[in-house]
C-alpha cells in the first residue's frame, strides 16, 4: 500500500489527536456526572441529567471513539507503525476495541434504557432497581474507561515495548 506523505501524516495526527481528546474528555465528563445527580431534587432534574448524559455518550463520545479508531486504522495501514510492530500500539488497539465493543454492545443501550426509565418514572426512577444498577454500572464503566484511555495517552507518549519484532 502507498504510504502517506509527511504532510498527510501530520494532518492525520492532528485529526487523531482531536478525536482522541474529545473521546477522553467525554469519558472523564461522564465519570464526574454522577456528582451532579446526587443533588437532584426533582424528577425533571433526573430526566435532564440522563438526557445530558445520553447526549454526551451518543453524540460526542461515540463519534469521537469511532473516528479515533478510524484514524488509528489509517495510521496502521498507511504508515510504518503497522498493527503489531510495537507493543504500545497493540495496547492501544486492544484497549480501544475493548472500550468501543463493550460500549456499543452494553453501555450505550444501558444509557438509553436509563433515559427511558427517567423519562417514564422521573423521581421514582431512584427507587427502580434497574435504574440504580445501570446508574452504578455507568459510573464504574466511565471511571475504568477514563483510566484505560489516560494510560493509552501515556503509552502513546512514552512508547514502552517499542519494537516487538526485533
Amino acid at each position: 500500500m502507498k504510504a502517506l506523505t509527511a504532510s498527510q501524516q501530520k494532518l492525520l495526527k492532528v485529526f487523531h489527536l482531536i478525536t482522541a481528546s474529545l473521546w477522553l474528555s467525554s469519558v472523564i465528563a461522564l465519570a464526574f456526572f454522577p456528582l451532579i445527580s446526587s443533588s437532584s431534587a426533582t424528577g425533571d432534574e433526573i430526566y435532564m441529567y440522563n438526557l445530558a448524559y445520553h447526549f454526551i455518550d451518543m453524540y460526542l463520545l461515540t463519534p469521537a471513539a469511532v473516528l479515533t479508531l478510524a484514524t488509528g486504522l489509517i495510521y496502521s495501514l498507511f504508515t510504518k507503525w503497522g498493527f503489531f510492530r510495537h507493543g504500545w500500539i497493540v495496547y492501544k488497539w486492544v484497549v480501544s476495541l475493548l472500550i468501543v465493543v463493550t460500549g456499543t454492545a452494553y453501555f450505550g443501550p444501558t444509557v438509553t434504557e436509563l433515559l427511558g426509565i427517567a423519562d417514564a418514572k422521573r423521581i421514582a426512577a431512584l427507587q427502580d432497581p434497574r435504574y440504580m444498577q445501570g446508574h452504578a454500572i455507568s459510573l464504574y464503566a466511565a471511571i475504568v474507561n477514563s483510566f484505560l484511555l489516560v494510560v493509552a495517552v501515556i503509552v502513546s507518549v512514552y512508547k514502552p515495548w517499542k519494537n516487538l519484532g526485533k
